[in-house]
């Protein structure tokens, strides 16, 4: 069997109607989510099939939503296609995913502790302050002097997620993203967008929320990890159960080193990733990162039932 890297998708893939297609063909799918309304104490159920678009796009309700579904797509991967993850990581949020996928998390830990992280974020920087710009066609080496520049105190702008040779998304205060997209016109960039994010993720900018989510970590138990996870901090895959509330702190105010992580599973003899989730956004950046390793995205049905093919 071909060695698979299972990655989860963050904020930005959610949409209204995820899950609906496993949710209607297995009943342990309904139990999950079962689960997941009562321990959220509201009807995340509904929320993800009906919305509104606006309260699924809340941190706080996209994070547990999106480690509801993500979860849920493992499961059936792993009991209907057989499938065993060589790896396992995550953008971001997905990186919670990931952790419950490989044990450290039970379920409803995990839904807990996304809630409760998605809270913290959006309550760590004043609406309107920060946010978050993706930059296309932008050269660290060119783009990192010119941040350095600008940055002091609150007022920075920082590499928030290195997702590709072909992107960078900057994350920190509201103005000093504009001064940089102005400032950083002469170093080649093609494009700048503005994310519809709540916050400045991934910057110092979090380091509040940070130290709050460090004693709820604290608080959770611990599991063995059964497989090795891929960490967005170091990119360096690990199974010390130890180290993670630590890099999950440090991944608040860090930057997300998503490139250097597909690279690294490839490096260690990938032969197959699977986006277990919504959308299609990691999938989209595996092809780029090392487009001669196969990359299927999962989370319908028949999407599930087409890797049972590939792995052969």
């Amino acid at each position: 069997m071909k060695k698979t890297g299972m990655v989860f998708p963050g904020q930005g893939s959610q949409y209204i109607g995820m899950g609906r297609d496993l949710y209607d063909r297995f009943d342990y799918v309904r139990e999950m989510f079962a689960t997941a309304d009562r321990v959220l104490g509201f009807p995340m159920t509904d929320l993800c099939f009906n919305g509104p678009e606006d309260e699924l796009r809340q941190t706080y309700n996209t994070q547990p939503s999106l480690l509801l579904v993500g979860y849920a797509v493992y499961e059936v991967l792993r009991r209907e296609a057989g499938v065993t993850p060589f790896f396992v990581a995550g953008h971001s949020l997905g990186e919670y995913t990931a952790l419950t996928a490989s044990g450290f998390f039970t379920f409803e830990e995990a839904l807990a502790i996304t809630r409760k992280r998605g809270l913290l974020m959006e309550e760590a920087c004043p609406k309107g302050k920060g946010g978050m710009v993706a930059l296309i066609g932008a050269d660290m080496e060119k783009i990192g002097p010119v941040l350095a520049e600008i940055s002091h105190d609150d007022y920075v702008a920082v590499p928030a997620n290195l997702n590709s040779a072909e992107q960078i998304v900057l994350s920190g205060d509201a103005g000093a993203l504009r001064e940089a997209v102005e400032r950083l016109k002469g170093t080649g960039y093609k494009k700048a967008v503005f994310l519809n994010v709540s916050g400045p993720f991934h910057s110092p900018l979090m380091q509040a929320a940070a130290d709050r989510l460090k004693s709820e970590l604290a608080a959770l138990g611990h599991g063995e990890l059964s497989v090795p996870v891929v960490f967005n901090v170091d990119a360096a895959p690990g199974k010390d159960k130890g180290a993670v509330d630590d890099m999950l702190y440090r991944q608040m105010f860090s930057p997300v080193l998503w490139e250097k992580s597909v690279q690294r599973m490839a490096d260690e003899g990938v032969e197959l990733f699977i986006e277990a989730g919504p959308g299609k956004v990691l999938s989209n950046l595996i092809r780029r990162i090392v487009p001669g390793v196969p990359c299927v995205n999962a989370e319908r049905f028949e999407e599930i039932e087409s890797v049972r093919g590939l792995l052969a």
